[in-house]
């Protein structure tokens, strides 16, 4: 449960999709059938802790990946995790193809926020036939926190509504976009050209640094000054700054349990 009501719910939308959260692969090639093997939250849970003792020493054969957007591992993930630099689901496919060096023979232990993602991002792994094993925490994060809210998980859950974000810890793990100041409280970004998420510190906004980046900021100011009928260039900063799809160094893969 978490503070909210009516307002973070205005819309109610029933539709009938290939898929729940687009992958962009057809499950008619790659079948939701072929997942990778579900644990349960204290399965999912060993597993974790194992990894993190056996990675602490450098021994560790397996990979903790959460399979979500960069925005939502943000502000919180499991420790230890490889969380892709990814903006979209649909990249997902294409950041798999290109570090499939990284996934060979490994073991994969995978995560979402409700176990949708993983239905289709365990398949596509599998699919490539590079991995050990592939595994995947039945019902997400969300399932996970109610049995261990104090667990190897640490900061906020990103949900897709007006709350963005629900807690089961103390622990804030992310930043103020400006100052640095630790934060972890979305806003959209002020500028009415951009739906980017932004993290900006209370002090910050007064100050009126309500934009995610330098051009959405500028593009503010300049809208409500420009002359009528002027059109704005549609860019942003944080999109041009963000590849695709990023690559993973596997010489950087050191992994810290402590942190």
């Amino acid at each position: 449960s978490s503070a909210g009501g009516s307002h973070c719910f205005p819309d109610l939308r029933v539709g009938v999709f290939k898929e729940i959260v687009p992958m962009g692969i057809d499950p008619k090639i790659v079948s939701y059938k072929e997942t990778g093997i579900h644990l349960s939250p204290q399965e999912f849970h060993r597993e974790v802790e194992q990894y993190l003792s056996q990675a602490s020493q450098g021994q560790s054969d397996t990979i903790l990946l959460d399979c979500r957007n960069f925005y939502e591992s943000k502000i919180g993930h499991f420790q230890g995790c490889l969380a892709p630099d990814i903006r979209k689901f649909s990249y997902f496919p294409s950041y798999v193809d290109e570090n499939l060096e990284l996934f060979k023979n490994k073991r994969v232990l995978m995560y979402c926020t409700g176990g949708i993602r993983c239905e289709r991002g365990s398949a596509y792994l599998r699919s490539k036939a590079v991995c050990r094993e592939v595994y995947q925490l039945k019902g997400g994060i969300h399932k996970y926190l109610e049995e261990f809210p104090d667990g190897f998980y640490r900061g906020k859950l990103f949900v897709f509504d007006d709350r963005y974000a629900i807690c089961s810890n103390e622990d804030v793990i992310s930043a103020c976009r400006y100052c640095g100041t630790l934060w972890d409280q979305y806003k959209l970004c002020s500028s009415q050209h951009c739906r980017q998420l932004v993290l900006t510190c209370p002090s910050c906004r007064n100050k009126g640094l309500t934009a995610c980046c330098a051009a959405c900021q500028e593009k503010e100011l300049q809208v409500t000054s420009r002359a009528s009928g002027q059109t704005l260039k549609e860019e942003c900063e944080c999109t041009q700054r963000r590849p695709r799809v990023p690559i993973e160094d596997v010489l950087r893969r050191t992994l810290d349990a402590g942190k």
